[in-house]
């Protein structure tokens, strides 16, 4: 390897143990939370979407299967804890691929205070209701955030074990409560899939439907989360790519199932009153399953910490790739015993109890949650839209030989363009506060970026150019 510091961890220093497709694929899984983001991401979708909701993410699914196919046609190349900071860089610029990176980080380092906002209250909830003890959602939310940092210090193993058991667990209770709905509604109805059926009647809904579908895209949100376990996996030219797109085609159908589901048990005619439930699955499983509707409550919980903990994951990957480079400080390199990146993953959970108990407190754990979310959701879109134009990019100027109009240009085009359009949408309108403020928290976000790039280019040459180099030579390792 090339134009790197020599004190700096080599690419493969993480791969002390290694992990197979499952322990890949689940990292992925998992931290799409399948489902907390039925329960909560997709329903926040409803005041825009309303019974539209379906339609939303058979279009979600389309332009993440895409995005899949584009990543993966990098990730077999550069097969990098570094993930989208180091395609973009070798495919576009070093400064380029940095605020990648850096959005990046800013996305997946709101993971964890994302979930702990759905933990604390529905544990808190849950608890009170059983044991009639009451802590609050906050002393809740800290305990979670304790299991999650033990999770994840400790090597990947234990963490990817995990995310496979608590994966099945949760896609499992979803899927039979998924059918059991829909065998007993009366309300079964293609409208579901027309997008006048949404609850923004301009451009003949579409725009309800376009706007709903920052949520939905939250609730997609994780699939490529596995690129960063790169160094850790097996084989991961092959394993890393066919975990991203398994994940987004496999729980993208598992979405349009139960967001129909949902939709049908809730009843079309009501959508409306969905959003005022705080808990509507909660809801329909008692309609349905009686005192046994307990079990989706733990399937929730079970959701929100396999994100959680797929979310330390991928974001203490990232920020070790670049503290490898020297382009973030270099002690986010540093490797406990276990081969995980220690000090990055106590930044991570340190900015996860901060940025969890302030808009919670706030503003209340459900409209911080949305807040969170939508804050979230803006730097992934961007992200996933610098990766569609990289994929050209990168093909024609490394491997010409492999290049395909139709793999390579027309299967990018058509999510970045999708996305063109959703991104339009969060800002015409404005929503209401605090959502209003995502767009220029996201902004402000940027342009530190590209202030600390600028003084890094100046001062450090060296370590932005070290970025598109840091990825496993070896394709068979």
């Amino acid at each position: 390897m090339s134009d790197k510091f020599p004190s700096s961890p080599e690419p493969g220093q993480l791969r002390a143990n290694t992990i197979g497709l499952p322990g890949v694929l689940f990292q992925s899984i998992t931290t799409m939370a399948p489902a907390s983001a039925v329960s909560f991401s997709l329903g926040a979708a409803i005041p825009f979407t309303g019974s539209a909701l379906p339609l939303a993410v058979i279009i979600a699914l389309i332009v993440c299967c895409f995005i899949a196919l584009s990543i993966g046609a990098l990730a077999r190349h550069l097969p990098s804890a570094g993930g989208y900071f180091t395609y973009v860089s070798e495919s576009l610029n070093f400064h380029i691929g940095w605020l990648t990176g850096w959005m990046f980080d800013l996305a997946y380092l709101l993971i964890v205070p994302f979930q702990l906002l759905v933990l604390g209250p529905v544990a808190d909830s849950f608890v009170s209701s059983i044991f009639h003890v009451q802590l609050g959602w906050g002393v809740w939310a800290m305990i979670f955030a304790v299991i999650v940092f033990a999770l994840t210090f400790f090597g990947i193993k234990i963490s990817a074990d995990t995310g496979i058991v608590l994966g099945v667990i949760e896609i499992v209770v979803f899927t039979l409560l998924s059918i059991w709905l829909i065998a007993t509604s009366n309300n079964n109805t293609l409208a579901v899939f027309n997008p006048a059926s949404s609850l923004q009647p301009r451009l003949g809904g579409w725009q309800g439907v376009l706007f709903g579908m920052v949520f939905v895209l939250l609730a997609f949100a994780g699939f490529e989360s596995s690129a960063p376990l790169a160094e850790e996996a097996k084989n991961p030219r092959q394993t890393v790519p066919r975990a991203i797109f398994f994940a987004a085609l496999g729980i993208g159908i598992f979405y349009v199932f139960c967001s129909y589901a949902g939709v049908i048990g809730w009843g079309p005619a009501r959508i409306s009153a969905y959003s005022a439930d705080p808990d509507p699955w909660g809801t329909m499983a008692t309609r349905v399953w009686g005192p046994f509707h307990i079990i989706v409550i733990l399937a929730i919980l079970n959701s929100a910490l396999g994100n959680a903990n797929a979310g330390v994951n991928a974001a203490s990957r990232m920020m070790y790739a670049m503290g490898r480079t020297r382009s973030l400080p270099p002690i986010l390199a540093h490797l406990n015993r276990s081969s995980v990146p220690d000090v990055a993953i106590i930044f991570a959970m340190i900015i996860a109890v901060i940025f969890s108990l302030l808009p919670g407190i706030a503003y209340g754990p459900s409209t911080g949650f949305a807040f969170l979310g939508t804050v979230l959701t803006l730097p992934i879109i961007l992200v996933y839209m610098v990766t569609c134009i990289s994929v050209p990019f990168f093909y024609l100027r490394r491997y010409r030989s492999e290049f395909s109009v139709l793999r390579h240009i027309i299967v990018p085009l058509i999510p970045f363009v999708i996305l063109l359009f959703v991104l339009y949408f969060q800002f015409s309108p404005l929503p209401a506060a605090p959502l209003n403020l995502a767009g220029p928290i996201v902004g402000v976000w940027l342009l530190i970026g590209i202030i600390i790039i600028t003084i890094l280019s100046r001062r450090s040459g060296d370590a932005l150019k070290a970025s598109g180099k840091a990825y496993i030579e070896d394709a068979e390792v």
